[in-house]
């Protein structure tokens, strides 16, 4: 009888353990995949050159949800579409910006520090423009429509509330997938979920350009990376752990008693004898988006080796 009771005990302790290592997973959890940021708006503006060479503003309001975690809001780096770009304007609460060159090490980035730190309830608005070429792409099935294949720089670990990406209609556009044309620009709009992307797909006439470089055109992945949420190193130490110490308190316990002599299950008898646990793309070039002051959906992807100012 006291030994049916004794295992009911010990049961109760090795469950009130587990129940503790659980609690302590599930907040480890929650607390991972919490948003750090949201970007409440977020605008792509695109004016094509006949030399096939673009001019894309982009325009943030980005959102601070968590300051806790990772600090305050202080720099973004946004991915661009290929290196063969630069910076001519930029505003809003950008107060000087960065760019990080391709190279055997690196994807073309923009890394744009802002002009103050951003706490939680916080929205930093700020845009850039750059002059972008290398984006108009062959076409294999005819040679007399090139296209770009352009989506624009996503956010693998945040939600975008709203988008709006344009492009400005001109006479050599032949076909696109827009979602409508309004007030003389091409219009792409909804909303995205943690890696979601929108492609923008436009074919040109090539006899109305003059000149125009075109490259080769690739295929590309994009979408969720997997840079946040829980490590699952440190998840299979909880469990681990919660295991481990659940046994050692509650059966391990009383082998240790044993060997030590002081009686088996803990009893009054007196001395015993022994043993007994994360970008743009174009065409083909892609790079993700992510943002810092420490934030955590940057730190796998800072592995930009070479940058420079981008002038």
């Amino acid at each position: 009888m006291l030994e049916l009771e004794e295992k009911k005990h010990h049961l109760r302790n090795f469950s009130i353990i587990c129940a503790i290592g659980l609690i302590i997973l599930t907040i480890y959890i929650l607390y991972c995949c919490a948003p750090l940021d949201e970007i409440t708006d977020y605008q792509v503006h695109v004016e094509t050159q006949n030399d096939g060479s673009m001019d894309i503003t982009y325009r943030y309001e980005w959102k601070v949800l968590n300051d806790t975690r990772e600090g305050a809001l202080t720099w973004v780096r946004l991915g661009l579409p290929n290196a063969s770009c630069q910076v001519t304007s930029f505003g809003g609460a950008i107060d000087h910006v960065s760019g990080s060159y391709q190279s055997a090490f690196s994807e073309p980035v923009l890394k744009a520090y802002l002009d103050r730190a951003y706490y939680k309830g916080q929205t930093a608005v700020f845009w850039f423009t750059i002059h972008q070429e290398n984006m108009l792409c062959r076409n294999p099935d005819n040679s007399q429509h090139p296209f770009y294949d352009f989506t624009p720089g996503w956010f693998n670990e945040i939600r975008v509330k709203h988008y709006i990406f344009t492009w400005k209609k001109t006479n050599y556009i032949v076909s696109h997938n827009a979602d409508r044309t309004e007030d003389g620009n091409l219009v792409w709009e909804g909303s995205l979920k943690k890696g979601g992307t929108r492609q923008m797909k436009v074919y040109c006439d090539l006899y109305r350009l003059i000149n125009p470089t075109l490259v080769q055109g690739h295929t590309y992945g994009s979408g969720i990376s997997g840079d946040g949420g829980p490590d699952i190193a440190i998840v299979l130490i909880i469990l681990f752990m919660t295991v481990y110490y659940g046994y050692r308190f509650t059966w391990g316990s009383d082998e240790e008693n044993y060997s030590r002599g002081r009686g088996y299950h803990g009893s009054h008898r007196g001395h015993g004898s022994g043993g007994g646990c994360a970008c743009a793309c174009a065409g083909c070039a892609c790079a993700c988006a992510c943002a810092g002051g420490g934030r955590a959906g940057c730190s796998q992807k800072d592995f930009y080796r070479h940058e420079t100012e981008i002038q």
